[in-house]
Order: structure tokens, then C-alpha cells, then sequence
């Protein structure tokens, strides 16, 4: 697939790299501001360039995706680990509140997974008319997106007490099938795209983009009831991805996490 397209000569790269430093700045700069550091001094700025010359490097515009697209969520990743790790940031977190340090990585990956919010546009679904309906629908995803990303990055170091809500978390996803528990695996804890998953599976973005919807409704939905509700079938267009995924895949990547965890503790 990689070789029927063409990347840039290394001077059209540069010229790529040029024409876009100032939104590439723009980028790192917005993230320092939700990190409360500066971004040149805490090294976001670089972070951030090095990322935009690597995409650069590897574009193909045959694909028919806009560079801006193509290239700004890892813009934005790499100015969040820059933001993770510089000196700044350390010392905020020394003085300030565990729960607020967890917050700003929860608010970093939101906005990895729904892009949307640098726009600042909420996700809305495809015909939706972006009344007061649509924006509770679309909200509500945010919560539960914002929820399974605490649960990622709370069980590494959650408390005791802590430990048995991210837990819970986790089982609600352990009901979906082995596929839609590696759906939200890749989005959610190996931090990829709606659109990357979409091309690594050859499938159209929208069945990917839906799928993810219908599961964080399922999800929202075991929330709220606190009991065992039907889970979603796969869409037709996955169905194929699915049966060769079950070939070698009979346990779903959470419901394996949970027993590792369980046996580790036994």
C-alpha cells in the first residue's frame, strides 16, 4: 500500500516545513498554555518542529489529505510529552494536586481522541443539526471518553479505594466483543486515531468513526443503569476484520488484562 504513493523531494519537505511553522507553533504554543508552562523554555517548541519535519518528510499528498490534517495530531502528541516531561511541569506537579495532574494528561488525550475540540467544535454525528439534543449527546460522549482515558491513567498508580472504580471501568468493557475491546484498546491506551485504526484495517473512516460512537453509548449507558445491557453488534463493513482478528484473538484484550491482574493478586 505504502509504495503506490509518493513522500515529497527533500526541498519540497522543507518548503512544507516553511510554510507551516508558524501553525506548527501556534500548536505548541496551545499546548503549554493547558500545561501552564512556557513553550519555548520547557521545549515544546522543538518538540513540536521535529514532529512537523517528520511529517513532512513522510507525506504523500497523492493520499488526497490535507498536510494540516495529516500532521497535526502528532504535532500535538509530541508537544504533550514535551509538556510531560520538561522541568516545568515537574516542578508544578511536586506542588500541585495529584487529581489536577491526572486532569491535564485526561484533557491532553481528549483531545487526541476527539480532534474536533481543538476547533473548538463538539463531536457532533454525521446530519446531526447541532441542537440541544445533539450537544447532550455529544457531551456525554466527551464524559465517557474522559472516563476511560482516568481509568487508563489511573490504574498504573490509583490508591486502594481508588483502584475498584477503574476496575469497574474496565469490566464494563470486558462485556464487549474481542473486537470492539480492541477497538477501544487502540484509541484509548495505544493512543491512535479513528483515521490511522481505519487505515491500518483498510476500511472506510466512517465505519470506524460510528463504531466508536455506538460503543461509548454502550459504555455511558452500563454506567448509568449499573446493570447488564445488550451489547453492540459489529457493523457489516467490519465484520470481515472482525472474523480474522477472532482467528488467532478468542479473549478480548481487557478481559485479559483483568485476569492478569486478578492472578497477580492472587
Amino acid at each position: 500500500m505504502e509504495g503506490e504513493f509518493k513522500t515529497l523531494s527533500i526541498e519540497e519537505a522543507n518548503s512544507l516545513v516553511l510554510e507551516h511553522k508558524g501553525w506548527c507553533e501556534s500548536i505548541a504554543k496551545s499546548v503549554a498554555r493547558a500545561w501552564n508552562l512556557d513553550w519555548q523554555m520547557d521545549g515544546l517548541d522543538g518538540a513540536a518542529l521535529e514532529a512537523l519535519i517528520f511529517c513532512a518528510r513522510r507525506y504523500q499528498p497523492d493520499r488526497g489529505v490535507p498536510f494540516r490534517g495529516y500532521a497535526r495530531k502528532r504535532i500535538h502528541e509530541a508537544s504533550s510529552d514535551a509538556a510531560r516531561k520538561s522541568k516545568g511541569w515537574s516542578r508544578n506537579a511536586g506542588s500541585a494536586a495529584r487529581t489536577e495532574r491526572l486532569a491535564r494528561e485526561v484533557s491532553a488525550d481528549l483531545f487526541n481522541v476527539f480532534p474536533e475540540l481543538r476547533l473548538g467544535q463538539l463531536p457532533y454525528n454525521e446530519g446531526e443539526d447541532g441542537g440541544d439534543f445533539s450537544a447532550r449527546f455529544a457531551i456525554q460522549q466527551l464524559l465517557v471518553g474522559a472516563s476511560i482515558i482516568a481509568a487508563k491513567q489511573g490504574l498504573a498508580n490509583a490508591t486502594p479505594d481508588e483502584i475498584m472504580d477503574y476496575k469497574s471501568m474496565v469490566e464494563i468493557m470486558t462485556r464487549l466483543d474481542p473486537f470492539h475491546q480492541l477497538l477501544i484498546f487502540k484509541i484509548y491506551w495505544e493512543g491512535e486515531s479513528l483515521r490511522s485504526v481505519a487505515n491500518q484495517w483498510e476500511t472506510d473512516e466512517l465505519n470506524v468513526i460510528r463504531e466508536h460512537k455506538v460503543l461509548l453509548e454502550f459504555i455511558q449507558k452500563s454506567i448509568v443503569r449499573g446493570k447488564e445491557i445488550k451489547t453492540p453488534r459489529i457493523r457489516p463493513g467490519l465484520k470481515d476484520i472482525s472474523f480474522k482478528l477472532k482467528r488467532t484473538e478468542t479473549v478480548g484484550i481487557f478481559s485479559r488484562l483483568i485476569k492478569e491482574r486478578e492472578d497477580a493478586h492472587a
